[in-house]
């Protein structure tokens, strides 16, 4: 059986509860820059009530180095740091720059979506999403042949999307690929941005123990139920 702990509050507050050395990997969808101009920002139109629910210090996304120190402060070892973060295009440079900073290995991935908003407005389809991985040397890369693979293509999750009234609930499929890739039976994962509560079920599906943070309370209501009926 995982072992589940839920947290209701800012993840920088309720990080610091957690004891040092008892996570192994951080696996979530942090807050992207939101823009909102007339295109309809980073989550196009099905994202604004999302964004007029949210908090205004989130808008602007979240200070990437203050939030990846606050991460690296539970693992026991600095190269023990092991996460994968997803992310939009204006904060790649963020999260490259501190695992470089660190010393750290990183790559940058895509998923990409077979089902993306209809063009518009002259730009290019919203048709890839990155994901950004960052581990010290005494973190391994595990998995298969397959499951290796910087590229990950399925539909957008719209059912549970609108089941869970939030516009950014990732596949179950491709947070099973990174807990593979990245733990072993019994591993903690830790999710600061536990939004509907995706990673808490796929660490459950899995079979590894699971920490998940969320500052809304309505999220987390729907999380804390979604894990359990997992």
């Amino acid at each position: 059986m995982s072992s589940i702990r839920l947290m209701l509050g800012d993840c920088l507050e309720r990080m610091k509860e957690i004891a040092t050395g008892s996570v192994d990997m951080i696996l979530t969808d942090p807050p992207y820059i939101l823009s909102e101009s007339k295109g309809g920002g980073m989550m196009g139109k099905g994202g604004r009530k999302f964004m007029e629910n949210m908090d205004i210090s989130l808008k602007a996304g979240i200070n990437i180095s203050e939030f990846l120190d606050s991460c690296l402060s539970l693992f026991s070892k600095k190269q023990q740091f092991c996460g994968v973060f997803f992310c939009s295009n204006k904060q790649l440079s963020d999260y490259l720059n501190w695992a470089e900073s660190n010393g750290f290995q990183f790559g940058v991935g895509v998923w990409n979506k077979t089902n993306p908003a209809p063009l518009c407005n002259f730009k290019y389809l919203g048709d890839v999403e990155y994901w950004v991985y960052i581990k010290g040397n005494k973190s391994k890369i595990l998995g298969s042949y397959k499951s290796k693979s910087m590229v990950y293509t399925s539909q957008i999750n719209k059912a549970e999307s609108k089941l869970y009234n939030h516009p950014t609930v990732k596949p179950i499929a491709i947070l099973e690929k990174f807990l593979i890739n990245h733990t072993i039976d019994g591993s903690t994962v830790l999710d600061p941005f536990m939004g509907s509560g995706s990673t808490g079920v796929a660490a459950k599906n899995l079979n590894r123990d699971f920490i998940g943070i969320e500052m809304d309370e309505g999220y987390f209501k729907i999380a804390e139920k979604r894990i359990k009926e997992a």
